[in-house]
């Protein structure tokens, strides 16, 4: 079964789009999700599990950098559980432009149940 969009489309620095989607037949947490990042001329997704980023280059306007996404603080719900009994998930996706150094420009609580 493909992926169904869950909750609403998110918006980072007004370039990057990005949509939540949960697998219905995976029972593992850590497959179960990933982030759609839409930007100008750049679409892939991002799964939502531990250690998870990439990489792509935004060029709109005036901005021509490179922009990191990742995973963080990624775990499994209620707090204590295994991916074995949990009943959602919880992380950021955290955007950054990465040249000489990083710069934080948004993120995207996640929260989402795997019921």
């Amino acid at each position: 079964m493909p992926f169904q969009p869950i909750g609403i489309d998110h918006a980072i620095a007004g370039i990057i789009h990005v949509q939540i989607l949960r697998d219905p037949a995976a029972t593992d947490p850590q497959s179960a999700f990933q982030a759609q990042i839409n930007a100008p001329n750049f679409s892939q997704t991002l799964p939502l599990n531990n250690n998870e980023s990439l990489s792509f280059p935004v060029h709109s306007g005036v901005i021509n950098a490179t922009v990191r996404a990742e995973v963080d603080d990624f775990t499994v719900l209620p707090q204590g559980a295994t991916a074995a009994n949990a009943t959602a998930i919880s992380c950021k996706v955290v955007f950054k432009i990465v040249e000489f150094f990083a710069i934080t420009i948004g993120s995207v609580p996640v929260t989402a149940s795997l019921k």
